[in-house]
């Protein structure tokens, strides 16, 4: 198993790593820009796609109530036409019902004894439940009518209302259960006298379905205020008509939701960034232009950027399964393509060991490594050639220095030699030549003293040493040239 070192010393190994951190910096910084950029994109559509959603609900909401507004106007218009026809109203409201059926009830109710043949409660109610649309005269001692909100409002404001959601109390007759909100107007005969209401029932559920249905994100949701700040539609059904928006503040106080309680009862429309159960959400309000109340639209953080974050995650995890492919696959390139640079590396290490033998093969590559590999070779074989020619003249100049060697111990023997007959020619010659001399000496300081006899004798004294210096003279000539004769037989010979 390989080292860090032997990492670290691998050129394929050094350049992949390089490879990859540099294309993970610039990927980095890509996605960095990338994803900020996004994140903003993101932020725009998801809130402007929110929003869109909310305004479409609430113009489609908006739009329905209108419609339910002209079906109402146009069916006053008949009643009042036909107030002499009491017995009509109960067909009037059933009609509205047949002809509108998004409509839950329709009463069309008249002041006390307005119709004394009718007695002291006129009220021609219609019901649809569903499978089919009931139809009775209601009002009695049990169900005063012309007390309740949706009769009084109208009457006493003189023009249209939406009355807030309600239940009807009632438990005889037709008994709903269902809460209502109700579009009422008053009723005037010819003189322009109020004679009594006509009210279209819209079921509450039909609101909050509508709005529940408002539903951009998985964790969003919708809530529903009545003029008051009343919860008319909230996704904890408990808090449905026993609190309001302010309520939470009671406990403590919250700027940001007491702010958005007052513009949305206010009519206005916004959009607010608030904490909510913990949770950093954008809420979306609007009013609706008909019935004065307000529907606003959480949006929690978590699910506008949800999409975003899972694509990031995915983006992530692709991003990091490429670097590592990226990794896997230069590592796999760049170590096939320096191969041929580690046979340079083992050739080279063997050339240091004096082998010039090492196994290059022939490169079809035209790139650099190619020419370095062709080039290495004919090197190699060129250094190989080279310490050939190297070796066989070391052993050429080995072989000479052999024989220079033998030859100069040789001479050097002789000249030894030489030098021993020299000297003992030498000192042979010193005792005739002293000889000489002191004979030399004594005639030169006794020679008047001397006999004839006597001088003859010195004479053939010194002849006979200067012969015997002469012969030693000649001796040594003949010597040194047959020494010169055999040098001279010997450079011939070589």
């Amino acid at each position: 198993m390989k080292s860090l070192k032997d990492y670290r010393r691998s050129l394929s190994a050094r350049l992949s790593v390089w490879t990859v951190l540099v294309v993970t910096a610039i990927f980095l910084a890509a996605l960095t820009i990338m994803f900020t950029e996004s994140r903003d994109h993101v932020r725009k559509d998801t809130l402007g796609k929110a929003r869109q959603t909310l305004d479409g609900t609430v113009l489609h909401i908006d739009n329905t109530l209108q419609a339910v507004e002209v079906a109402a106007n146009n069916m006053i218009r008949v009643i009042e036409n036909n107030l002499d026809k009491p017995d009509k109203m109960l067909d009037f409201s059933r009609k509205i019902l047949e002809t509108n059926p998004i409509l839950d009830g329709c009463s069309i109710s008249f002041e006390p004894f307005y119709y004394k043949e009718k007695g002291e409660y006129f009220s021609a109610y219609s019901y649809n439940n569903g499978d089919s649309i009931l139809t009775e005269n209601e009002g009695a001692d049990y169900y005063q009518y012309h007390t309740m909100d949706w009769y009084l409002i109208p009457k006493l404001l003189n023009r249209p209302y939406w009355i807030e959601p309600f239940q009807e109390d009632a438990t005889e007759g037709i008994v709903v259960q269902d809460i209502f909100s109700s579009y009422s107007q008053p009723i005037h005969d010819k003189a322009g006298k109020v004679v009594g209401t006509f009210s279209v029932d819209i079921c509450l559920d039909w609101f909050s379905d509508t709005v529940s249905a408002t539903k951009p994100f998985p964790h969003s949701y919708t809530i529903l205020l009545g003029k008051g700040g009343t919860f008319l539609v909230h996704p904890d059904s408990t808090r449905q008509f026993y609190e309001t928006v302010f309520t939470s503040s009671l406990d403590g106080s919250d700027p940001t939701l007491e702010s958005l309680g007052e513009a949305m009862i206010a009519g206005e429309s916004g959009y607010r960034t608030m904490t909510i159960n913990g949770e950093l959400s954008h809420v979306f309000f609007k009013p609706f232009k008909n019935t004065g109340w307000s529907v606003a639209m959480v949006c929690p953080e978590s699910d506008i950027y949800a999409a975003f974050r899972q694509l990031q995650r995915t983006v992530q995890i692709v991003t990091a399964i490429g670097l590592l492919l990226l990794l896997l696959s230069t590592w796999y390139i760049v170590s096939r393509s320096v191969r041929p640079l580690q046979k340079l590396v083992d050739s080279t290490h063997q050339m240091t060991q004096h082998k010039f033998t090492g196994d290059i093969s022939d490169s079809t590559r035209e790139d650099e490594i190619g020419q370095l590999q062709r080039r290495f070779k004919a090197m190699q074989e060129s250094l190989g050639k080279y310490v050939g020619k190297v070796r066989q003249q070391s052993a050429v100049l080995e072989a000479r220095h052999a024989e220079l060697q033998q030859a100069y111990n040789h001479a050097k023997e002789e000249e030894h030699i030489r030098n021993a007959v020299l000297h003992k020619m030498t000192k042979r010659m010193s005792e005739p030549v002293a000889d000489i001399t002191a004979v030399s000496c004594t005639i030169c300081e006794e020679y008047q003293n001397m006999t004839n006899d006597y001088m003859d004798a010195m004479v053939d004294k010194i002849e006979n040493d200067a012969n015997q210096v002469s012969e030693l003279l000649n001796e040594l000539l003949r010597a040194a040239e047959e020494e010169t004769i055999h040098h001279s037989q010997t450079d011939k010979a070589s």
